[in-house]
C-alpha cells in the first residue's frame, strides 16, 4: 500500500482571517486581499456571489473595511465535497505572500526567509522523504488537490535537495547542493540499497528539481 503526503516545511502563518456570512447553500471559497503592491494583507472566506468578479463586492473590498479598495483574488476554491473551505495562506510582514496579476500566481519566500518543500511518501515498509531547499514557492487555486494546496518550488542553479529512505531502524540519506540529473543521483546513492530501490519514486518526488 502506498501513502503520499505533501507537506510545506516552512510555517505559513495563518492570521487575520475573516469570514463573511454566507446564505445557506452557497459555496464558500478563500479569497486573498491584495494591496496595490501585490502583497496579501488578509484572507477572507466568502462566496463568489459576494467576493467574486461581478459579485456584490465585484472582487474589491468595500469602503467600510480597513482594506477598502484592495483587490479580492481567489486563493483556495470551495471544497468540492462540502462546498466550504477554511484553508488559507497568508505571510508575515517580514515574509509576505505576494500575488502577480500577470501570471495569476501567488509566491512566498525569499533568500533571507526560504520556503523549502518537503515531500513524504511511504511505500510498503519504506518511508521516503525528499526536501527541495527552495527559497521561493508558487501556488494558486488550480494547485489545490483534495483540499490541500500543492506548493511548487522555484528552482535555481543553487537550489539543493536532500533525500532519505527509512525502513525499520535503517536510514539512508543523501544531500545535493545543486540540481542533479537522474544519472548523477543514481551514482551518488550506488552504495545505499534503500535509496537505490526507490529511485523511480524519488525522481517523481523531486519533480521540477531533477535535470532532464
Amino acid at each position: 500500500m502506498k501513502k503520499i503526503i505533501n507537506i510545506l516545511l516552512a510555517t505559513l502563518v495563518l492570521t487575520g482571517v475573516s469570514t463573511v456570512s454566507a446564505y445557506a447553500g452557497e459555496e464558500n471559497a478563500t479569497y486573498a486581499v491584495v494591496n496595490s503592491s501585490g502583497v496579501v494583507t488578509n484572507v477572507i472566506v466568502c462566496s463568489a456571489a459576494t467576493c467574486g468578479p461581478g459579485g456584490a463586492w465585484n472582487a474589491t473590498m468595500p469602503n467600510d473595511t480597513p482594506w477598502a479598495g484592495q483587490k479580492l483574488v481567489l486563493q483556495v476554491p470551495a471544497n468540492p465535497v462540502t462546498g466550504q473551505n477554511q484553508g488559507s495562506v497568508i505571510g508575515t510582514p517580514e515574509n509576505p505572500v505576494k500575488y502577480d496579476s500577470q501570471s495569476q500566481t501567488f509566491t512566498h519566500g525569499s533568500a533571507s526567509t526560504p520556503v523549502p518543500v518537503r515531500n513524504s511518501e511511504t511505500v510498503d515498509n519504506t518511508t521516503l522523504v525528499a526536501t527541495i531547499q527552495s527559497d521561493v514557492v508558487t501556488f494558486g487555486p488550480e494547485k489545490v488537490v483534495n483540499g490541500q494546496m500543492q506548493f511548487t518550488p522555484v528552482v535555481t542553479a543553487n537550489t539543493g535537495a536532500t533525500i532519505s529512505a527509512t525502513e525499520g531502524v535503517v536510514k539512508e540519506s543523501q544531500s545535493f547542493t545543486t540540481p542533479q540529473t537522474r544519472n548523477q543521483i543514481a551514482q551518488a546513492v550506488q552504495d545505499k540499497s534503500l535509496l537505490q530501490r526507490r529511485l523511480d519514486r524519488i525522481y517523481v518526488m523531486l519533480r521540477g528539481w531533477v535535470l532532464d
